[in-house]
């Protein structure tokens, strides 16, 4: 199951089965600048190769994907100090006795850096110190060392990722630290928007040039990246970051950062404010920072004192427990994200989610114990999953007392999750969304209409479960889930259009398509749209890579209508 932290476990016994898809991007020809991304359909995915390692620097954990992209097996290995394993050259200490520790000495470093890193930039391993120092660290290739792994080898890497954020999400200056070092950066920053609704206020800034980021700590919505990121909702990123005059913060540009990457937040589709990540470097492969960003960006959210949150749009974090059933599974109670390991038994994960898709409908004690273990006894059936209950219930609800639960309600031998306890799950929110913005548009109300749109298109992080391969049995719900995001898309462009944001659409298309490639009105819309935003380069590129999709999703050529827009590209 897909929970933050769960690929842990895995990768340190040396396998790697946890592979969500999550789709590759590069960037527009005009990338230096750019404001979005494109899909790109490729046969791997690029990613860091990592591993975990002890307090001595000696691997301990050596996930197949980092074997199969390096060719070296699991059993050369473990036990090996990591800049032997890796390669002096990828190695910052290297030369100065990596196995001394200073990679996790300097892990966490804010006072600066240190003679000669500005130079060695390009060798830098990203190195994240576990919640327990005792336990060691995570090591990451650097960034100039990206290599293209099987289709999921990405989605690895980012739940990886999460998972060791997780452990710091008592603490956002913990959280903001952990991306800057699993970004081999040079500083991480957090602007939200203020109460007034009108401006940005810096929360926080970790790394070597804190004190510049400081310089202007508060921006109108639309002004410098902070502003502009949060009002538009769209990416930011660039190697040429000394000559960006939407960065307004003179200072920062005079400690040198040359790369520089932002990521909009949102929170049930309001603009919640943004997070940047600089470095030093003007190589670093944006097309990989703006994927990890999207990756950890739900993990800052999770981190931000209620007390910073926009009154009218804190009920996620508000609820003490919180259920995201798009993109990967996951379970977060008090505010905490729980790991995998909450769960002692893989099955409270399957049974929760039965549950939860049945939206407060019952279920048959037989008919459960036949999911979850078809054909065994009605005894042994039974001891199981009172067995599963007790640890779901457990996780879901500390302190509880014995036999009680909140949640997980058992009356007369059928089982249901009670939607009367305070919870908040994003696949219902989503449902009531889409069905309220029917509604509406049916009445004729389209303006009405645009804000559950917007919300509901917001709420979908991705498929249902995504990356589980234990859910087949969800197949069908899936799918229609994935269809009914999509035409909440439709129907949102073309309400976009219609009043003239053609930028607005072209982003929501481009996201759409990097859940469904194969769409080929979406990919029709979105070269019609660049064509008459002028931006024909990019128009050029979405044609191939519809092109592509179709070729390799459905073995076919383009039909007429889209062969008919090349006269559009020239």
């Amino acid at each position: 199951m897909a929970l933050s932290g769960s690929s842990g476990a895995a990768g340190r016994r040396g396998h790697g089965p946890l592979k969500p898809a999550v789709r590759a991007y590069r960037r527009p020809s005009n990338a230096g600048r750019g404001r979005a991304v494109v899909p790109v359909v490729r046969e791997g995915e690029a990613f860091r190769p990592f591993c975990w390692v002890d307090n001595s620097y000696r691997v301990c954990g050596w996930p197949e994907v980092t074997a199969r992209a390096l060719h070296i097996p699991v059993q050369r290995a473990l036990g090996r100090p990591c800049w032997e394993v890796l390669g002096n050259e990828h190695c910052r200490n290297s030369h100065r006795g990596c196995h001394a520790g200073e990679c996790l000495a300097n892990a966490s470093r804010s006072d600066g850096p240190r003679p000669g890193i500005a130079e060695e930039a390009e060798t830098h391993c990203a190195v994240l110190s576990l919640s327990d120092a005792s336990q060691g660290a995570i090591v990451w290739c650097p960034y100039t060392k990206l290599t293209t792994g099987t289709v999921g080898s990405a989605g690895l890497e980012g739940l990886v990722i999460r998972g060791a954020l997780a452990d710091r999400l008592g603490s956002l200056e913990s959280v903001l630290d952990g991306i800057r070092c699993v970004c081999g950066a040079d500083d991480c920053e957090l602007f939200l928007v203020d109460p007034s609704g009108r401006e940005v206020f810096l929360v926080d800034c970790e790394g070597h040039d804190r004190a510049a980021f400081m310089e202007r700590t508060r921006m109108p919505l639309g002004v410098g990246y902070a502003g502009m990121i949060t009002l538009q909702q769209q990416s930011r990123f660039t190697n040429h970051f000394q000559h960006d005059r939407s960065f307004v913060r003179k200072a920062v540009k005079r400690r040198g950062i040359r790369s520089f990457v932002g990521v909009p937040l949102n929170h049930a589709g309001r603009p919640l404010g943004y997070l940047g990540v600089g470095w030093r470097d003007d190589s670093v492969p944006l097309q990989w920072g703006l994927r990890v960003l999207e990756e950890v960006k739900s993990m800052v959210r999770l981190a931000i004192p209620p007390r910073l949150l926009p009154q009218t749009g804190s009920v996620m974090h508000a609820a003490p427990l919180v259920i995201r059933c798009f993109g990967p599974f996951e379970v977060v109670r008090d505010g905490r994200l729980l790991p995998a390991s909450a769960f002692a038994r893989r099955k409270a994960l399957r049974l929760l989610q039965t549950l939860v898709l049945r939206r407060g409908a019952p279920m048959h004690r037989d008919e459960l114990i036949e999911l979850l273990w078809p054909g065994v006894s009605a005894r042994s059936g039974a001891n199981r999953l009172h067995g599963v209950l007790n640890v779901l219930r457990s996780a879901l609800e500390a302190g509880r007392s014995a036999g009680a639960s909140r949640y997980i309600v058992c009356r007369d031998n059928y089982y249901f999750f009670d939607n009367q306890a305070p919870h908040c799950i994003d696949l219902f929110d989503f449902l009531d969304l889409v069905a309220s913005a029917r509604a509406l548009q049916r009445q004729g109300g389209d303006e009405r209409a645009l804000g559950p749109l917007e919300d509901a298109v917001a709420l979908y992080r991705g498929d249902l479960f995504a990356g589980d391969t234990d859910s087949e049995s969800f197949d069908l719900l899936r799918v229609n889930l994935r269809h009914s995001y999509l035409d909440a898309v439709r129907a949102l462009v073309g309400l976009r259009i219609h009043w003239g944001q053609a930028d607005h659409a072209i982003a929501l298309l481009r996201t759409a398509l990097g859940f469904e490639p194969e769409a080929l009105d979406l990919h029709e819309a979105l070269v019609t749209q660049l064509v008459r935003a002028g931006r024909i380069s990019e128009a050029r590129q979405q044609y191939d890579c519809c092109r592509a999709a179709l070729r390799r999703y459905v073995d076919l050529e383009l039909p007429p209508r889209i062969t008919a827009l090349e006269k559009l590209l020239h």
